[in-house]
């Protein structure tokens, strides 16, 4: 082999462990892959899937370019050393069985010459078999290095781990498509790691893993020629949708089995991309069911199918499944299959929008996307520590391209502090704070969100409606594991600025009240009224609220106790910048976003600002005046919480400057050592600073005694004219409601408006349960009656 060659590794691609079966056949043996997860590496039909793809690629490189190495499982029954293995994993390759044979046995069979085989009987393919000697003319040498086959977590892994500690020259690659386990979901697991701990190369595309090994992938085109049963000219186009040669070879392959084929162009898809429902009539004459076909750049399409595939089990019958996918030259393909998807007319939710005088009609469209189908990633949903600003990507090096956007919209440069929309709408000029503010800007420490796989991209013309009605979701090419109302936010933000058209400075006016109204919202756990707000006259506008009043039903299901807005300002932030490029949003609409754009930029700053000092929230006194001392009464966040990144020293000292000498804790025992904080009372004490600790359980109340007791305690504390500061683990909740009780106790407010006064102070979250409102109307009862 010359220093360009490159070894090609099948592991145990053998009918035991993976040959196709019937649906419901059982399984062979306790390895067997099973019907799913053979069916995607080989391919319903094995001589045109993916396996056979690549070793009728692999075959046909010179030998010289590409070594093979084909391991295989092969075990003795007789043999002592292998009744343990065989104990444990039953009856399985054994050999000169049809259950050792590889599923490509005719090459072996062709030419037997062309690859070396290695017997290996155990878990390590190193061990009782001569591998180390094929290997021993490789050792030190650069060279690439790919692995196909099965168990991804267990085989595969392995060999990878031992080529990788025994040959740390070899650069090591593996393909998604290639490559398989007992589920999907190992399977993916599997890769990751593979990717994360060795440093292997993973592949979605399978062109991609061969040019990786030796510059050339499959020739699809051979396929189209020995195949297809369809010719060119039974391609039935949208003439006002022309496609490349190379897209309709693709179209060839993938309806290779049918005599006609029609097919209607869709919205929808990223640049490049061709979206199309077919209506197909197979060579026996008999109507198929209708696809989808997605055809793009080879490696973005490949790298939506693999990340399709990691939620394809999860969303079952509400999401389409992979039929089929191909590659040819730099293009690639996905063949989707609908589980009730008929003929009839096809249109996105964007159209649907269009037509329709309110909002209302979309309620049903949209309990479907978010409730059924997405909701069942959502289910899974777990809280992560997540920095906002790096994961919407907020980079200084797009500042040229969003300075130049900025100064295309106004008409000229834009170096001032601040940037005049229209006449006399002054906003803080976009740029600077891509160009500086993000070369300093950071989060004071990423806090946990909730993360659960989302869509990544969903817009207007990814969800489509059939003619029965039915409701799907198209282009996963952004799935991944990420921030939980990301989908809602970016189909918000389309809403907003692609939907609705602004057409006047008039409605440009209203239309920036409205979203004012929208981003001042300080609780994301509050559901907006579907009533429109009285300031709305716009139709256009007022079906726009609708829809994004619906969107947001969804948020405290999904944010649950993180209730922070500023998660909804950095990805509105995000997307509205983004609108700046699209071709779809007039002048007026792109106008519209740059103002959001540049007032969320302001509360996104004001927020990372605050969150470095710890923040303390003082009661503001009551309009009818004799309420001094409550100005006195301060809310904050558990002093020190570790897993807010906080500083329990800096945290004192601010304490301190604020003149605060009382602490009302309201954490129970536990928390103290969940937050890392087991010293807080001991330094408070050690700063001279009284404190006073009645544990109350998260989201809930004291008894009444308990209450009596801490508002005396404070009031006699502000009557000698200190300052007393509560504080629960967000000093919401809890704290709000010892405030709010403080406020009816002492100064005869009702319990309504004693919530109201704290949260005007502290945050529209004060008092956050149902179970606390309660307990506040219960106390204002108790203190009248005693009254």
């Amino acid at each position: 082999m010359n220093s360009e060659s490159a070894i090609l590794f099948t592991q145990c691609l053998q009918n035991d462990f993976a040959s196709l079966l019937d649906k419901y056949d059982p399984l062979p043996n306790y390895l067997h892959i099973g019907y799913q997860e053979a069916s995607r590496l080989l391919g319903e039909m094995m001589e045109e899937g993916p396996v056979f793809s690549l070793l009728d690629w692999a075959y046909e490189t010179d030998p010289n370019k590409l070594k093979l190495i084909h391991i295989r499982d092969w075990h003795d029954p007789n043999a002592k050393t292998q009744e343990d293995h065989l104990t444990q994993f039953g009856n399985h390759c054994l050999k000169d069985t049809s259950g050792a044979e590889f599923v490509f046995q005719k090459w072996i069979e062709e030419e037997p010459g062309r690859g070396v085989i290695v017997n290996a009987s155990g878990l390590n393919d190193f061990v009782d078999t001569n591998l180390e000697s094929i290997l021993t003319p490789y050792k030190g040498k650069k060279l690439k290095v790919g692995i196909t086959g099965v168990w991804t977590e267990a085989k595969v892994t392995f060999l990878a781990y031992d080529l990788k500690t025994r040959y740390p020259e070899f650069e090591i690659g593996v393909c998604s498509a290639l490559t398989a386990s007992s589920s999907l979901s190992m399977h993916f697991i599997a890769l990751d790691q593979l990717k994360q701990i060795l440093g292997v190369r993973v592949f979605s595309s399978i062109g991609a893993f061969t040019e990786f090994l030796t510059g050339s992938q499959p020739n699809l085109e051979k396929k189209i020629s020995t195949n297809s049963r369809i010719s060119t000219d039974k391609l039935k186009l949208d003439p006002k949708y022309p496609i490349t040669k190379t897209d309709n070879q693709i179209l060839l392959y993938l309806f290779r089995d049918c005599k006609e084929v029609e097919f209607k162009t869709l919205d929808g898809g990223f640049s490049g991309n061709v979206v199309l429902k077919s209506k197909s009539i197979d060579h026996l004459g008999h109507l198929q069911v209708p696809c989808v076909v997605k055809i793009g750049e080879r490696d973005l399409i490949a790298k939506e199918r693999t990340a399709f595939e990691r939620i394809q089990e999860v969303l079952g019958n509400n999401a389409p499944s992979i039929v089929d996918f191909c590659e040819l030259e730099n293009r690639g393909a996905i063949k989707y299959r609908y589980a009730a998807m008929l003929d009839g007319n096809v249109k996105t939710f964007q159209k649907i929008y269009g037509t329709m005088s309110d909002g209302a009609g979309l309620d049903r469209i949209i309990d479907t996307v978010f409730g059924e189908q997405l909701g069942r990633l959502f289910e899974a949903a777990s809280t992560e520590k997540l920095n906002l600003l790096e994961y919407y990507d907020f980079q200084p090096k797009y500042a040229k391209s969003v300075r130049a956007r900025v100064e295309s919209l106004l008409g000229g440069p834009q170096t001032k502090p601040d940037i005049e929309i229209v006449p006399g709408e002054l906003v803080p000029n976009p740029c600077l704070f891509y160009e500086k503010d993000l070369l300093e800007l950071k989060e004071y420490n990423a806090i946990p969100h909730n993360t659960s796989f989302i869509h990544g991209d969903l817009n207007g013309a990814n969800i489509i409606i059939d003619g029965q009605e039915n409701v799907w979701i198209i282009d996963f090419f952004h799935t991944h594991r990420g921030h939980i109302i990301r989908d809602l936010l970016k189909l918000e933000n389309d809403i907003l600025f692609i939907f609705c058209k602004i057409e006047s400075e008039e409605e440009w006016k209203e239309a920036v009240e409205l979203t004012d109204y929208l981003h001042n919202k300080e609780d994301l756990g509050i559901e907006l009224s579907l009533e429109t707000p009285d300031f709305l006259k716009n139709e256009k506008l007022k079906k726009a609220y609708r829809v994004i009043a619906k969107l947001r039903s969804y948020y405290p299901r999904l944010v649950k106790l993180d209730r922070d807005p500023y998660q909804m300002y950095v990805g509105a932030l995000r997307y509205a910048m983004h609108t700046l490029s699209f071709d779809e949003s007039n002048e007026w609409q792109k106008k519209w976003a740059l103002y959001v754009g540049s007032k969320l930029i302001i509360k996104i700053k004001d927020y990372i600002k605050r969150s470095k000092i710890l923040r303390i929230d003082y009661l503001q006194p009551i309009a009818n005046g004799g309420s001094e001392n409550i100005s006195k009464i301060g809310l904050t966040i558990l002093p020190g919480r570790k897993d807010r990144a906080r500083v329990l020293a800096d945290d004192l000292n601010t304490i301190k400057k604020e003149g605060i000498s009382h602490v009302l804790s309201l954490i129970t025992e536990q928390e103290y050592s969940q937050y890392g904080v087991s010293d807080l009372k001991s330094e408070l004490n050690q700063n001279g600073i009284e404190q006073k600790q009645v544990p109350i359980l998260d989201q809930r109340v004291p008894s009444l005694t308990q209450m009596k007791e801490m508002v005396e305690w404070m009031d006699q504390a502000l009557v000698n004219q200190h300052r007393v500061l509560i504080h629960c683990v967000g000093g919401l909740g809890r704290s709000g409601t010892v405030a709010a009780a403080y406020l009816i106790w002492k100064h005869g407010l009702d319990s309504e408006s004693a919530i109201q006064k704290v949260r005007e102070s502290r945050s529209e979250r004060a008092v956050e349960s149902l179970e606390q409102i309660r307990f506040l109307e219960l106390w204002e009862k108790e203190i009248k009656q005693k009254i």
